[in-house]
């Protein structure tokens, strides 16, 4: 039986009364959620909220509180939509690093011409699931930009077409589509055989 002299301190979380209590315990779940994540999950940057969330099963007012008054205090950081601890960074084995050098160089050395991601994941010596993840790192830090499930290019051949563009319209303010493929020269390969992108 509880001893009625001792305080209770109690929050208020939006519509809700909380004691103090369990907000820490929902601190110490939150780091050790995170923590477990990281360890089973090497190639992953962060956790998501959304999962983060789904894994406490907490209120939403309660964990976004919680959240951040653990990022305010440097115990976890939230980047975006990710959480994860303090200076975590990516830790990844060697055929892991060696993969993801000839993702992004086949991708950079592509330019405009990008390869199909399968069969670039094709040759690599690491399994799927884990290049899947050294894919998802590279369009998280921005090396590769998704712009539909076919085409993902390097982001310097991106910053090269934007070059390209702004020297065109400099010169003519006016572009069709005749000149926008001479100036990219990315359809020939893919012309041939439209059918495949149905």
């Amino acid at each position: 039986m509880a001893d009625p002299t001792q305080k209770v301190h109690v929050l208020r979380v939006g519509d809700l009364l909380v004691q103090t209590a369990a907000i820490e315990a929902v601190k110490l779940s939150l780091i050790e959620t995170v923590t477990e994540f990281h360890r089973r999950n090497p190639l992953v940057a962060g956790m998501s909220k959304e999962a983060l969330r789904e894994k406490l099963d907490v209120a939403p007012e309660v964990f976004d509180l919680t959240l951040s008054r653990l990022a305010g205090d440097k115990k976890l950081e939230v980047i975006g939509e990710f959480v994860r601890l303090p200076g975590h960074s990516v830790i990844m084995k060697d055929e892991e690093a060696e993969s993801k050098k000839m993702i992004e160089s086949a991708f950079a050395s592509a330019g405009l011409k990008v390869p199909a991601l399968k069969d670039v994941l094709a040759g690599l010596k690491v399994d799927r699931t884990r290049a899947q993840k050294i894919v998802t790192l590279l369009l998280r830090d921005k090396v590769l930009i998704k712009i539909s499930e076919d085409l993902v290019f390097h982001r310097d051949a991106l910053d090269s077409l934007r070059k390209r563009m702004a020297g065109q319209k400099a010169t003519t303010p006016r572009m069709d589509v005749a000149r926008f493929k001479d100036l990219t020269r990315i359809f020939g390969s893919r012309a041939r055989n439209p059918a495949r992108r149905r």
